[in-house]
C-alpha cells in the first residue's frame, strides 16, 4: 500500500497575489510519518494546502508516484491521498456516522452501492477513533475533542496510502492528543500510510515523526531525522527562541526545554507540558 513517491518541486504558491512559499522543494519519505513544524505564519498549512491540490502553485509542481497531481482525475486522486484540513466544517445536522460515511465517496461511482467493505471501514474508523458512541450524534452537538476525532474517523475511513492532517491534535487534551498521535502511528505501521502532518508541538513531532521538516518564511529550512533536525541552533534560528535540547526519558528523541529571558526553563509551557505525559 505504500506510496512509491511525493515531493514538491520549486512550488511557489500564495494567497490573492502574495507569495507565501518559496521555490520550495521538498521529498517525503514513503511509508514514514513526517512532521512539518515552524513559527505562526511560516507557511506551514500553505505548504500541506498545496500538497493536498487544495492550493495551486504559480510555479514548480507537486508529483505522486512521478505524476503532478494537478492533472490527476479528482476522484482517482481522493482514493490514494486524503487530507484532515485545518478547522473544517460539517453540514448542519450531520450525524457522525454520515459525516465517517462520506470517507468512502471516493471509492464509489455514479451507480455503484454500498458495501460490506464500507460498513467495515467506518466500523473499523469509528472504533479507532473512540467515536462509536457518538456515531448517532449530531457533529455541531459535540465538544471540541469529540468533534476533531469524529474528522479523523471520517480521514481513517477514506482508507488511503497517503494521509494529510493539518493540526489534527487541535482542541484535545494531552491524553487524546496522545491517543490520536498514538492512532496515526499504528496505522502507519500496520498498513504503511505515508502521514504527513503540521504540529505546534516540537517535543510531539519528535517523538512521533521519523522526519522533521522546519519551516521559516515558506522555506525549508531543515528536514530529516528528528534528532538532526530539533537541535537549540534550529530552535533559535525557526522559532527565535533559546532552549535546551535533551533526550526525552521516554522515546530518546529529542526534547526541547524553553529558555525564559533569564536563562531559566519556562514552566508550565505547552512544549514542557506535554513533552513528558
Amino acid at each position: 500500500m505504500t506510496v512509491a513517491s511525493f515531493a514538491a518541486h520549486g512550488l511557489h504558491a500564495g494567497y490573492d497575489g502574495r507569495e507565501i512559499l518559496h521555490d520550495l522543494s521538498l521529498e517525503i519519505a514513503p511509508g514514514r510519518i513526517t512532521a512539518i513544524v515552524g513559527a505562526n505564519a511560516c507557511g506551514k498549512s500553505t505548504l500541506l494546502r498545496a500538497l493536498a491540490r487544495l492550493l495551486a502553485p504559480t510555479r514548480g509542481e507537486v508529483l505522486l508516484d512521478g505524476r503532478a497531481i494537478h492533472r490527476e482525475p479528482t476522484r482517482a486522486l481522493a482514493r490514494r491521498l486524503g487530507l484532515l484540513p485545518q478547522s473544517p466544517l460539517a453540514p448542519e445536522g450531520i450525524t457522525v456516522a454520515d459525516l465517517v460515511g462520506r470517507g468512502r465517496h471516493p471509492h464509489h461511482g455514479p451507480l455503484s452501492r454500498w458495501t460490506r467493505e464500507d460498513d467495515a471501514a467506518v466500523a473499523e474508523a469509528l472504533a479507532a477513533t473512540a467515536t462509536a458512541d457518538l456515531a448517532e450524534r449530531a457533529v455541531d452537538e459535540l465538544s471540541g475533542g469529540q468533534r476533531q476525532r469524529a474528522w479523523i474517523a471520517m480521514a481513517l475511513a477514506q482508507r488511503t496510502e497517503l494521509l494529510l492532517l493539518d493540526e489534527p491534535t487541535t482542541y484535545l487534551d494531552v491524553a487524546h492528543q496522545l491517543e490520536v498521535l498514538d492512532l496515526l502511528t499504528d496505522l502507519n505501521r500496520a498498513r504503511g500510510t505515508t502521514v504527513v502532518m503540521v504540529l505546534h508541538d516540537l517535543n510531539l513531532a519528535a517523538r512521533y515523526a521519523d522526519a522533521l521538516v522546519a519551516m521559516v518564511a515558506g522555506r525549508v529550512h531543515a528536514a530529516g531525522p528528528p534528532e538532526r533536525v530539533l537541535t537549540e541552533a534550529t530552535v533559535r534560528e525557526v522559532f527565535g527562541l533559546e532552549s535546551r535540547v535533551i533526550p526525552d526519558p521516554t522515546s530518546g528523541k529529542p526534547m526541547m526545554l524553553p529558555l525564559g529571558r533569564h536563562g531559566t526553563l519556562r514552566a508550565g509551557t505547552d512544549e514542557v507540558a506535554n513533552a513528558a505525559p
